[in-house]
């Protein structure tokens, strides 16, 4: 074990020395480096300014003025002249080439010789001179690009530089060009003066320097770094690897140990001793009190999942709950956020024609939560089996929980009696969500209502009841914001609008199978995220017994006994009573004797009749392919006149509109349509 420790210590101390010596070495590459490019940027700069003064002395001596007669070979005295001192200059001033060009300025691309002078002895060059008026094509686009700036932007030099050539390492040639212009009296730019200088200085130079700014970095790197090493691994390394070793120690021993606390000289070491030392001795409580914690952990997890058990024995059996009623079907479940939730649902028989639906949101979660559901739920179902009204329940469960809410939770409910024979439903809403209703053939939508304040709140709160209908094939959907405010990983939440077109996506599946639906969106929708609320829902459909019977026969008088037998059996089977039958059968006769006296004629046509209902509304429909008429074009009969002021017809169609809710016609594929529409008794829009 020592030896290992000590192994641990020389790798801490060679890693935090080795690295910082590789740091300095690396920093000392960065400096010469630097160094480096400074040294040469200012002496190139210094060196194209100088070169600049010395280009800008030789063009004073080429008046500009005399460029074009010179490139016609006039005015040779003073032409012999200029090159004369041009040669002069070239030689005192110790440089390569100095020439005068009159560059093509359409593109830059050619110039004409004017003056040049050489001095091949500077860098040893071969250079030849060209004679006057030789012209050469431009070297490349940088020389371009030059030219253009002084003769058009204004330019007052430009430099080129030149440090390696021909694929040499060390290039005997290597230059700088600086270039200035040439000026008339006018002051326009005539012909351009280059002037090639050698840059053996700057390279001889700085080969040099950059030998000794090495050698100079890296001696006083390394001596740095033998300080900075001793100086480490005596004040720095030796006090951790001590504070490693009682940690190591104590990690295989778990015993309390006495680790020095003037182990260095620097507060921040002692105070870590300290800390390892208090450590220690925490860590030996903490094992103690957590095998207690765990113990008792293990005895709240089992008393949870009895509480669990309870709360979910409460809810109604959904297996089917009501096996023995064909009108509805309904299906509910609840998935708490934690062990047990403060969400709940419940449906019951207050009598054998009314049954009543509760869904409620307990504010907070947990036991506290669900304790208050369980005593709010009981409340809720003894108040609603006297018979009253949702609000009158409400507002008497609103009272209860007040008087004995000395916690200030609330909770919002949703409740209503479904009275079964008609659809007819009473509803009341203290806080809670809208629910969603799917009426047949169409699409869920929410029912807006007025709500009142959640329950336990405020004492002597008035609830208000809303009514609305569920027919056949109808459904209900109640939820909890569990449902609309799930969140996913990116804090995006479910909304009420994914809600409904989940709803929608399922809408033509039982109960059953859009609240799994519903599930499975959203946890496709939530992913890994944690639930964070309770996720309670209840869907409840009216079940369909729809009837629709259609018959064809031949449009005479001998078939009127037949077809009124047919239109009988049909509404036996919806349950109208005698009363309605008869409304009904006056108006159909009347119809179906029109069409036989004036469909077709002195033909026989075919007449189509349709009976189709629910417990609620009954419609037949009545087609012939005869003669296009609408028997509702013309105005009703004046009643008020009497039987000889009256025009004759009309009394027919005027009494079938008093025996039917609704008739309408229309002309459609070669057809009369009559549709005619009679509420049954307790349906839709009775009183």
């Amino acid at each position: 074990m020592k030896k290992f420790l000590k192994k641990i210590s020389g790798s801490l101390s060679f890693n935090v020395i080795g690295g910082f010596v590789g740091y300095t070495i690396i920093f000392g590459l960065i400096i010469v480096t630097i160094s480096n490019i400074i040294f040469i940027n200012t002496f190139k700069t210094e060196y194209a300014e100088t070169t600049y003064h010395m280009a800008d002395a030789a063009s004073a001596l080429v008046d500009g003025a005399y460029i074009p007669y010179f490139l016609k070979g006039e005015n040779k005295l003073e032409y012999s002249r200029i090159q004369r001192e041009l040669d002069v200059c070239c030689e005192k001033m110790f440089v390569s080439i100095i020439y005068v060009i009159a560059v093509d300025q359409s593109d830059y691309g050619s110039y004409i010789s004017v003056f040049n002078s050489v001095n091949n002895e500077v860098d040893n060059t071969n250079y030849v001179p060209w004679e006057l008026g030789y012209k050469r094509e431009t070297s490349n686009d940088e020389y371009r690009q030059k030219y253009k700036a002084l003769y058009e932007q204004g330019s007052t030099y430009e430099t080129v530089y030149r440090i390696r050539s021909n694929g040499n390492e060390r290039p005997h040639n290597s230059h700088i060009t600086t270039v200035v212009p040439i000026k008339n009296h006018t002051g326009e730019v005539v012909a351009l003066l280059c002037m090639q200088r050698p840059l053996d200085e700057l390279l001889d130079k700085m080969f040099p320097y950059l030998v000794t700014v090495s050698i100079s970095a890296f001696m006083f790197a390394n001596l740095f770094n033998v300080l900075i090493s001793l100086f480490i691994k005596y004040r720095i390394i030796k006090p951790v690897s001590e504070v490693s070793e009682e940690a190591l120690r104590f990690a295989e021993e778990g015993t309390k140990g006495n680790l020095r606390n003037d182990i260095s000289n620097y507060k921040v070491f002692s105070d870590l001793s300290t800390s390892i030392n208090s450590m220690e001795t925490d860590l030996t409580q903490y094992i103690e009190d957590i095998t207690s914690i765990t113990a008792e952990k293990e005895r709240i997890g089992a008393e949870l999942d009895i509480a669990k058990r309870i709360q979910f024995d409460m809810l109604p059996s959904i297996f089917p709950p009501f096996p023995d009623r064909k009108e509805f079907d309904i299906y509910a479940s609840m998935t708490p956020a934690k062990e047990v939730g403060g969400d709940f649902y419940n449906f019951f028989f207050i009598d054998d024609d009314h049954l009543a639906l509760v869904i409620a949101d307990v504010s907070g979660k947990g036991i506290p939560a669900a304790l208050f559901m369980m005593v709010t739920s009981i409340i809720i179902s003894d108040i609603a089996k006297t018979g009253k009204t949702p609000s009158e329940v409400l507002t008497k469960a609103n009272e209860r929980i007040c008087s004995h809410n000395k916690a200030d939770m609330f909770v919002t409910v949703w409740l209503g009696v479904l009275e079964i024979s008609t659809g007819r439903l009473i509803s009341s809403n203290a806080g809670h969500e809208d629910p969603a209703v799917c009426r047949k053939n169409g699409d869920f939508e929410l029912l807006k209502s007025k709500h009142g304040l959640m329950l336990g709140t405020l004492e002597g709160i008035k609830y208000a009841d809303f009514e609305f209908r569920l027919n056949k094939g109808d459904k209900l959907f109640l939820y909890t914001d569990g449902v609309h405010e799930a969140t996913n990983e990116q804090d995006e939440m479910f909304r009420i609008d994914r809600m409904l077109d989940t709803l929608n996506s399922y809408k033509e599946k039982s109960p059953t199978e859009i609240l799994k639906g519903m599930h499975n969106s959203i946890n496709t929708f939530v992913g890994d995220a944690p639930q964070f609320d309770d996720l309670t829902m209840l869907c409840i459909e009216m079940k369909d017994d729809f009837v629709s019977e259609s018959l064809t026969l031949d449009a005479t008088l001998d078939n009127l006994d037949k077809a009124d037998s047919f239109v009988g059996g049909v509404l036996d089977k919806l349950g109208c009573d005698s009363g309605i039958k008869k409304q009904i059968a006056l108006a159909f006769e009347e119809c179906f004797v029109n069409i036989v006296s004036y469909a077709y004629g002195d033909n026989c046509g075919k007449a189509e009749i349709t009976v189709e209902g629910d417990r609620s509304k009954v419609t037949l429909i009545l087609k012939d392919s005869g003669s296009p008429f609408d028997p509702l074009g013309n105005p009703d009969p004046d009643l008020s006149l009497s039987v000889q002021d009256r025009e004759i017809g009309g009394l027919g169609v005027y009494l079938t509109k008093k025996s039917m809710d609704s008739v309408a016609y229309e002309y459609t594929d070669n057809q009369n349509v009559l549709i005619m529409e009679k509420r049954l008794t307790g349906g839709v829009g009775s009183e």
